[in-house]
């Protein structure tokens, strides 16, 4: 038994190590995308101006105002990634730990009628030791409630920030894309 508990502790430490790593490289991840997307924006701002040089008219200018569009979109989903992800763990930690609060009063009420304690013994005495815990309890209970809101939204904000941010760094791209080439 002690073997299977030391495995399934080492596994679960290397488990901590790579959702460790992992949130590092999405974090890269997200920042570079949001580096290449204003990247994209300078270098279609300078291909512009090349294009203004030349004796021919620019073509599909909408394209380009497009794809300045999705990459600003892309930039700001980006940014937003982490703060998003960073508001989401704080409140699922936080709603997790007045979840365990909350627990231990309700057991503290729940098992004091099997415990012998010596100024416990009247109902009076029993009384002044539940009511405190029981109002902590409730108390507990609304910030669970109030976290989880929190947590549900910042997991929305999170997961669709994103995806938001993938999509339009690749619109972005496809449409810078297609207006260099109907300008060439």
């Amino acid at each position: 038994m002690e073997q299977a508990a030391s495995a399934v502790a080492a596994v679960h430490e290397v488990r901590l190590k790579e959702v460790e790593e992992d949130r590092r490289v999405y974090e890269r991840f997200y920042n570079n995308l949001a580096l290449f997307s204003g990247g994209s924006v300078a270098l279609s701002v300078t291909y512009l101006g090349y294009l203004k040089t030349l004796s021919i008219p620019v073509a599909h200018k909408g394209w380009l105002i497009g794809s300045w569009a999705a990459f600003f979109t892309c930039l700001a989903c980006s940014l937003f990634w982490s703060l998003f992800m960073t508001h989401y763990g704080h409140y699922a930690r936080d709603k997790e730990y007045a979840e365990a609060v909350k627990e231990r009063y309700e057991t503290e009420v729940a098992e004091i009628e099997h415990l012998n304690v010596a100024n416990l013994q009247t109902s009076a005495e029993r009384a002044a030791y539940i009511g405190p815990r029981k109002k902590a309890a409730a108390i507990s209970k609304t910030n669970v409630e109030w976290n989880e809101r929190r947590e549900r939204v910042y997991f929305q904000l999170w997961v669709w920030s994103g995806r938001l941010a993938r999509a339009t760094f690749l619109l972005g791209f496809a449409l810078l894309l297609a207006f260099a080439i109907k300008n060439n």
